[in-house]
């Protein structure tokens, strides 16, 4: 074997190894961004689901004692910090952290009224009927107070849109991307982008 036939395989060798790593790196990356916007997701559907009880916290609240840090926090530091809670009852934790301070709440309420208003007048400008129906049902589920459970605004909606509770589920799904999109900017588009590539 010549130097030059060992070099060849050292350089073949390298660049089949570099590529792999790089392969690796990059579905390894990919995996970690669809996580972070799933947890997204999650967090979306669950300050959705949380509305109402927010809000009532935010009305109620008779007196809180507020650090000078929480004051200063964004909403996106606070949406941050939520969706990076992991383990068993996450849910739960996060409901419960923001319930303990008005501060935070109110911050964090502000932010999806302010982006609850950009996706109805996105749903109702966008001169698609399909949107509108995904805005109304979000609306209805979530934000319009109601003493209903959520099955039966389900099953309201689809008798109301002539549908299946499917597509009624299809069309939370959907606006629950757009939403979460919303609430986390950039991020949060480029990822609802990646996943409908």
């Amino acid at each position: 074997m010549t130097n030059n036939d060992v070099q060849k395989i050292i350089s073949e060798t390298a660049e089949a190894t570099a590529a792999a790593i790089y392969k690796k790196m990059m579905s390894e990356q990919a995996r970690q961004e669809k996580n972070a916007f799933s947890k997204r997701l999650y967090n979306t559907k669950l300050l959705l689901q949380n509305y109402r009880l927010f809000k009532d916290h935010i009305d109620n609240a008779v007196f809180e004692l507020t650090r000078i840090d929480e004051e200063q926090e964004t909403a996106a530091e606070i949406l941050d910090a939520m969706w990076q809670t992991s383990g068993p009852g996450k849910g739960e934790i996060v409901v419960e952290s923001i319930k303990k301070s008005i501060t935070r709440t109110k911050i964090i309420m502000e932010h999806i009224n302010e982006m609850l208003k950009i996706f109805e007048v996105y749903s109702i400008t966008s001169g698609k009927e399909l949107n509108v129906r995904r805005w109304h049902v979000i609306n209805k589920l979530y934000i319009l107070e109601t003493k209903k459970t959520s099955t039966d605004i389900i099953d309201e909606l689809a008798e109301e849109y002539y549908t299946d509770r499917r597509t009624i589920y299809r069309d939370i799904d959907d606006a629950v991307e757009k939403i979460t999109a919303l609430l986390f900017g950039i991020d949060g588009i480029s990822k609802l982008e990646g996943r409908k590539k």
